[in-house]
């Protein structure tokens, strides 16, 4: 590839293809833990942008399970909700369910500009908004989306506190 030119309609190509900037670094990597956070996704409403972003952590590209995180798919096994979108009124309930069934010394987090503060949903009909209205968040990763380096940087701040 060193013959290639990096310039014209393939930069673009390139630039996805050069993974190594999209990795984090190796100070941003936590110190091991005994057990990962336990992270449990739930997607809203909205445009599922970044839920999309966050599924893109679990590739190969970031390093979620050597940054101590892991996403589980049962929200008695989680540590810390991530929650997408706006709250539509038909979700409401799901979120509380997922949130009862999680073990105690739970966190909720919300990422993206329409689960912090509604984005273009704000609270009307059929929404709630966002969820600074409706109940306290431990951390809110703004964006629309939030780049999945910016969703990782946010957990490992979180995570050293």
């Amino acid at each position: 590839m060193k013959g290639l030119r990096r310039t014209g309609p393939l930069s673009l190509l390139y630039a996805f293809m050069d993974a190594r900037r999209w990795c984090p670094s190796s100070d941003e990597v936590l110190p091991r833990r005994e057990r990962p956070i336990g992270l449990y996704v739930l997607e809203t409403g909205g445009c599922e942008g970044c839920f999309m972003e966050i599924e893109s952590l679990k590739s190969s590209a970031f390093a979620l399970e050597q940054a101590g995180f892991v996403c589980v798919s049962d929200p008695a096994d989680a540590d810390w909700l991530l929650l997408t979108g706006a709250v539509t009124r038909v979700c409401a309930e799901m979120v509380d369910r997922v949130w009862r069934a999680m073990p105690p010394g739970r966190s909720l987090i919300a990422v993206g500009a329409c689960a912090v503060d509604g984005g273009p949903f704000p609270a009307s009909y059929a929404t709630l908004g966002g969820l600074q209205a409706l109940t306290p968040v431990r951390r809110a990763i703004p964006g629309c989306p939030p780049a999945p380096q910016e969703i990782l940087h946010a957990l490992q701040e979180l995570a050293r506190v």
